[in-house]
C-alpha cells in the first residue's frame, strides 16, 4: 500500500491519473478519508504490466471499422 503521490512516483505517472484509475475502477484502493487513499500497489503493477484493454468495436459504421478511441 502507497500514497497517491508515492505510486505515482514509482511508476512514473501523475496523481492525477492514479487517483483516475482509483475512480474506474481499474486499480485497488482503500479510502482513509475523503482526501486520503492508500493504492494497492500489487493491482497498479498488475495494471501497468497488462495494459489498458483495448475495446473491440465489431461492428462497421458505413463501411469504416474503428481502429483506435480517443
Amino acid at each position: 500500500m502507497a500514497s497517491v503521490k508515492n505510486a505515482a512516483a514509482r511508476f512514473d505517472v501523475t496523481p492525477e491519473y492514479v487517483r483516475k484509475l482509483c475512480r474506474t475502477g481499474k486499480i485497488c484502493y482503500t479510502a482513509i478519508s475523503s482526501r486520503k487513499w492508500l493504492i494497492n500497489m500489487d493491482t497498479l503493477a498488475q495494471f501497468f504490466a497488462q495494459g489498458e484493454p483495448v475495446r473491440e468495436d465489431s461492428q462497421p459504421v458505413d463501411g469504416i471499422r474503428r481502429v483506435a478511441s480517443y
